[in-house]
């Protein structure tokens, strides 16, 4: 198995590996992975940075295992409004920098060059006309969590899950202010229709991101392969020779003989992964649903000979 690590570019920044051919993958879903391993629903992932660390690096730990070349903190509902929610506002700056400094331990015993990058969700409040959340107030938050994350060392940035591109060029402008010369990620999530649910199609979204100054553009979340492939070939229409992400769910949650579960197997996401990079995707993993297993596919599937 060739992995980053092997490459021979080790020392290289994420930006410098971007730059190169080769795909990248990243990891697999952080909330439905906590759940099996405890986590209430309604409870904040963010909280366990505190609380169960060792969870927390046990996540990162087994997507490494399983060929991941960028991990993601634990830290999409770590923005001031979110955490206020959580009853966590108070904890701000440290939960962001416990998720760092967990990730980076289990990159470090990993022996292998992993990239960590910051994930930065949406506030889960609507931007004014829509909602009471004015741009100012969402500016402020997005711009905290980029600064604390910025100054804790990671490796690049990813806004992730949005479905207003309002807020989505906020948070991705913030990002791009505290990145320096790190790279920015800034990704959609659509629904069946090829929209997001607040009406913006692909062609909107990787206009108006990568003019926000992200550098790769993309899907996530989103149903699952057969709404995130459309809207990747989509954008690699919008705008050939572009940086793309693809980090589809593992399909919608059905109830199964054992629980809740997801439907795409491993093997899908993997030929899925082999596609997308084909189009130009340059960032590959999963979201909802997906697990280690899920990575190991598309760790194979992109290694594979075309």
């Amino acid at each position: 198995m060739s992995t980053l690590s092997e490459s021979g570019r080790s020392s290289a920044s994420l930006r410098e590996v971007l730059a190169s051919d080769r795909p990248l993958v990243a990891d697999g879903a952080t909330g439905t992975m906590l759940q099996k391993a405890g986590l209430a629903n309604g409870e904040s992932p963010e909280r366990w940075n505190l609380e169960k660390p060792a969870a927390i690096h046990d996540l990162a730990a087994g997507y490494i295992a399983a060929g991941s070349d960028i991990i993601y903190t634990n830290t999409f509902g770590g923005n001031r409004i979110r955490l206020r929610h959580a009853g966590l506002d108070a904890a701000h700056d440290r939960v962001n920098l416990e998720a760092v400094r967990i990730a980076r331990e289990a990159i470090a015993a990993s022996g292998r060059r992993v990239f960590l990058v910051a994930s930065i969700g949406p506030t889960g409040e609507m931007l004014d006309p829509y909602g009471d959340l004015s741009d100012d107030d969402a500016r402020e938050a997005f711009a905290g969590q980029c600064a604390v994350l910025a100054a804790a060392g990671v490796d690049g940035f990813a806004c992730e899950t949005f479905t207003a591109i309002e807020e989505a060029v906020l948070a991705t402008t913030c990002a791009r202010e505290a990145a320096g010369d790190r790279p920015v990620f800034a990704s959609m999530a659509f629904d069946q229709s090829g929209f997001t649910m607040m009406g913006v199609t692909p062609e909107d979204a990787i206009a108006a991101l990568f003019a926000a100054g992200a550098d790769v553009v993309g899907a996530n979340c989103s149903v699952g392969p057969e709404v995130v492939g459309p809207v990747i070939g989509r954008m690699a229409a919008a705008r050939p020779g572009s940086l793309l992400l693809a980090k589809p769910n593992a399909g919608m949650p059905v109830v199964m003989a054992d629980g809740v579960g997801y439907p795409v197997a491993p093997a899908e996401i993997g030929s899925f992964a082999a596609r997308m990079a084909g189009l130009g995707a340059r960032v590959l993993g999963g979201c909802c649903g997906t697990t280690p297993a899920h990575i190991r596919a598309i760790r194979e599937s992109v290694n594979a000979p075309a």
